[in-house]
């Protein structure tokens, strides 16, 4: 049997829950500070903020005023600033030597203690260009995902994108980006996790030293999601191109509902791999698709679940009647029972093969934490073990209901295949 690393967590004076899993057997450390902020807890009017101040964050520190002398800094020392904003949270980290661990999390604490949120005008530059990967030439939303999300979250924050509009970003100014650093970038918001090789106490003694400077503050409250009176069900966005993109969508239960933990494991049996139910359906046995995929994307108080496929437009009926097909019979007649200690075996290999790595070690004790979720690695890999084959049946019928289902498509849509989507729709 396994073993695994003690999870030590403990709270600063000030608030900030620090969360620490050594690792003696890695050769590097991962810490990162997890903030409890995203689009979703913006307006229309800031949307992109979030992203937009993850960015600024790289634009350097008085010891280091650029961005070039600030990951020069960090690169210095053998490791790399890394971020990433989410719906629900941002993710700040560094993975470095643990030689390095002392002087590293210093300059963490100084990116988010005194960020210079300089040369403001050339991250601008930078952000364009990224919302613009993600638009067509007229300015139009052509990311499925993005698409999607608005498609069943509607006016929403859950249905915005992450970065934001293009027009949004004229009003980002430093006064905005300090005022959102002072509202949620505070300690009573945030986790500080560190994990890999390293000593547990002389880790926590860094984590008060170089982060007791975030004053107290509050956990951000985010408005919660009900649905709208009206619902979009379909939306086809025409775009050239010789392959046009499916989304089939349901809005699901949040991981602390009761069928969370089926339909994460429901997730497994559909896509972990390309032995499972989707890959098989759609590539191994239909040759419909070069790629596709499932994805459970699990907030708090509600979900959304995701198939998606590429395909040529005159495949694109075949494909998403094979989906709808696929999913009833789930819900019908659950995974068998070879499906279900496959997907639990995966899992806990998933869980075990952490303990190679620091990065996902930090990011499972810090999102933990964040989002108050099970401790420890041994929850994690247990997490499964009561679930049968009926609890995900049960599961799969409560979320793959015709009647919720939202479809998106871009690319071309032909008569045949807009046909398909209505009567598959109701």
């Amino acid at each position: 049997m396994t073993s695994f690393p003690e999870w030590h967590e403990t709270t600063l004076p000030n608030g900030l829950r620090v969360v620490v899993v050594p690792q003696s057997s890695l050769h590097r450390v991962a810490f990162g500070l997890y903030v409890g902020v995203g689009s979703r807890h913006e307006t229309t009017e800031n949307n992109g903020v979030s992203h937009f101040l993850e960015h600024m964050l790289y634009r350097g520190t008085a010891r280091h005023p650029s961005a070039h002398a600030q990951n020069l800094a960090f690169e210095r020392l053998g490791g790399s600033l890394s971020a990433t904003t989410h719906a629900d949270h941002t993710h700040l980290h560094v993975i470095a030597p643990p030689s390095s661990l002392a002087a590293s999390m210093e300059l963490l604490g100084e990116v988010v203690a005194a960020p210079r949120l300089g040369e403001i005008d050339v991250e601008k530059r930078i952000v364009r260009e990224e919302i613009l990967d993600d638009l067509d030439e007229t300015g139009r939303q052509v990311d499925p995902d993005n698409v999607v999300r608005t498609v069943m979250f509607g006016e929403h924050p859950l249905g915005f994108p992450i970065t934001g509009p293009l027009e949004a970003l004229d009003r980002f100014e430093e006064p905005m980006l300090r005022a959102h650093l002072d509202r949620y970038w505070v300690a009573s918001n945030s986790v500080l996790a560190i994990a890999g090789l390293c000593d547990v106490e002389e880790a926590l003694g860094l984590a008060e030293e170089h982060f007791s400077f975030m004053k107290t503050g509050e956990r951000a409250e985010a408005s919660p999601w009900a649905p709208p009176a009206k619902t979009v069900r379909r939306k086809h966005v025409a775009s050239p191109g010789s392959q046009t993109d499916l989304r089939m969508s349901w809005v699901t239960p949040g991981e602390r509902d009761a069928l969370g933990p089926a339909l994460e494991l429901l997730l497994r049996v559909l896509d972990d791999g390309m032995s499972t139910r989707l890959y098989r359906r759609l590539a191994d046995d239909g040759g419909m698709v070069y790629d596709c995929s499932a994805l459970w994307e699990p907030f708090i108080e509600v979900g959304a679940l995701d198939l998606a496929a590429a395909m040529s437009p005159t495949r694109l009926a075949e494909v998403a009647e094979n989906c709808f097909s696929l999913v009833q019979e789930l819900a019908d007649k659950g995974p068998t029972e070879e499906e279900v200690d496959k997907a639990k075996r995966r899992h806990r290999w998933s869980v075990e093969a952490a303990l190679d790595h620091a990065d996902e070690l930090e990011a499972l004790a810090g999102g933990s934490v964040l989002f108050d979720r099970p401790r420890g690695m041994s929850a994690w890999s247990e997490k499964f073990d009561t679930l049968s084959a009926s609890d995900l049946r049960e599961a799969a019928a409560a979320v793959f209901r015709r009647e919720a289902m939202h479809v998106v498509t871009i690319g071309t849509l032909t008569a045949a295949g807009r046909l398909a989507l209505r009567k598959l729709l109701g």
